[in-house]
Formats: C-alpha cells, structure tokens, sequence
C-alpha cells in the first residue's frame, strides 16, 4: 500500500525535562518527564502517535471517512476530529451516551471540525463491536474505515513504537505511561531495550483484561513479547475518570514542584502509581524512572470542577 507521506507533522517541540520533587530528590530516585503534551496543539500526545499511520493508510485508500468511537469528553474523538479537518477525511464520532441538551466542549470542537456526532444509548454502545451494529452504521454512512476506541487497532504499535526514538530509553531503569486501552504500551513493548522495565497504569477498574489485549496488539503486529512489563491495576481511583483526593493532591504538588500540569484521567494516575511505588519503596536509590505525559489537556476542561472540590 503506497503511504501517503508526513500527513501528520510533528511539532519539534517535545521535550525531556527532569522533575525536581522534593520525595523523589531525598529517596535518590531521579524522575524525568517526557512532555509529549507538546507533540502538537490539538493532536495532543500519544494521540498523535495512534492515529499517524491510522490517517496515512486512509489517505493512501479510495475511502476518505472513518467512523470511531469515544465519550463526551474524548481525547481520541478530538484528535480525530482534527486530523480529519486538516487532512480532508469525513469523520464519524460515536458517542457514548444519549444527546444532551448542551454539548461537551470536546464535542462542540469536534463538530466545528465537520465530524458528524452518531450518540447512542449506553446499551447500543457495549455492542459496538457487533456486526448488526457496523452494519447499521454502514447504511447509515456508507464506507468507512473502522477505527476501535481509543485509537488502538492495527496501527497503534507501528505509531506508539516511535515514541521511544524520542530519548535515549536505555538510560532508565522503568519507563511509566498510563493504558486506557493499552495500545501506548504495546508500541513501547515493541521497541523495549533489554533491561528496562515498563510499567502501565490502568486508568480502568478492572483492568486486567488488558494483559490479554496488549498481548493481542503485539500479535496483531507480529511483535514477539518480550516481557519486561506490567500493570499497576490498583490507581484507577474508583473507575474511569474518577477522581480521589489522593490524586488530586499529587496533581497539586506535581504541578507546583515543575510547572507542569497533569490531568486526572491518564498522566495524573500514572504519577501517583509512582509516588507510591516510591513510599512503598520500590523504587531504589540510584533509580531513574521516565514518567511518559501522554497529554490529553482538552479533557482537563470537564474536570477542573471535581478536582477543586476534591482540595477543598
């Protein structure tokens, strides 16, 4: 299949920066952030990784639409949306939930962007991996290309994967990112240098069924797995896009130690996973832990309410 080339360039501003925070600092365990925040304003971090190859494969077929999936609040939905803006694919937005009365400003940047937004009940949206189901959808719109949740499928190694090129890995000893549905992991797995360690943080109660699926991703890739990886099953703070005190208070003192804002959904679980390997004691001195911030700030927008009531 002939590529379509650079569809999504890269912003050359993403950057390394070591974290001074004072826990990390006094335990000798170095901690370095890499900001993929900054991989482009609107195809925001490991979003623009998932969909690189996804968007060069639409562009390089007879069929410019693609139909996807995601929740009011969807940093995949978003990035989707823009990158089919930009580069003059129709896109088609399965939403998680019945139409409300106002939209998430996620959806009204979506639609502004031209993606057509299909809501669906809760019930009709488990099933939307059902054959009657796509079939509706075809009638409805004709051919598409299928996009799963999230972003992850047949693409999402090839993309993740690159995201080691961007710093020296062999340098750390543990490499953290969190896994909504595990396709970032499986790119970083791909590409592991021996020796290191890989540790994913489960945004999702009831998270293990992701070993099963990052396993089905590298298959899918023809990645043999090397191991070297696990899953931190017990930071999802009640379920997804939940919120404890416990991970707005780390978010707090993240933000005021470097400057840099996390959000709650993804990055903001995957450090509080490491604060509190930290206090457990896992993680020895002379350490040097690489915290992946897999972006997704648009979505800060629907939590800044319940993380202020959390510090109150």
């Amino acid at each position: 299949m002939k590529i379509h080339p650079a569809a999504l360039p890269q912003y050359p501003n993403v950057s390394v920066t070591t974290v001074d925070l004072p826990d990390f600092n006094k335990a000798g365990v170095q901690l370095d952030l890499l900001r993929l925040d900054l991989v482009h304003p609107l195809i925001s971090g490991n979003k623009w990784f998932k969909l690189k190859y996804a968007v060069e494969a639409v562009l390089a077929s007879g069929c410019h639409r693609v139909l996807s999936f995601g929740g009011a609040w969807s940093n995949h939905i978003h990035a989707l949306a823009f990158a089919g803006y930009e580069q003059g694919i129709e896109t088609i937005g399965v939403i998680r939930g019945e139409r409300p009365a106002q939209l998430s400003q996620t959806l009204i940047d979506a639609a502004g962007w031209g993606m057509k937004l299909e809501f669906v009940s809760r019930a009709e949206y488990r099933n939307k991996n059902d054959q009657q189901f796509v079939a509706r959808m075809h009638d409805k719109y004709g051919d598409f290309h299928y996009l799963p949740e999230g972003g992850s499928g047949e693409w999402v190694v090839a993309g993740c994967r690159e995201i080691l090129s961007l710093f020296n890995a062999a340098d750390y000893h543990l490499i953290c990112c969190a896994c909504g549905t595990g396709g970032t992991l499986a790119g970083l797995i791909a590409d592991k240098p021996k020796g290191v360690e890989l540790l994913g943080v489960s945004a999702l109660k009831g998270g293990a069924f992701l070993y099963e699926d990052i396993r089905g991703l590298l298959a899918q890739a023809c990645v043999s797995d090397p191991g070297g990886w696990s899953l931190a099953l017990d930071c999802h703070e009640g379920g997804y896009a939940r919120v404890s005190v416990e991970l707005a208070l780390a978010m707090k003192y993240f933000a005021e130690c470097s400057g840099v804002r996390l959000e709650p959904v993804y990055s903001g679980k995957a450090f509080l996973a490491l604060q509190r390997k930290l206090m457990r004691g896992e993680l020895l001195p002379g350490t040097r832990v690489m915290l992946i911030h897999t972006g997704g700030m648009q979505g800060l927008r629907g939590m800044e309410g319940l993380l202020n009531k959390k510090l109150l």
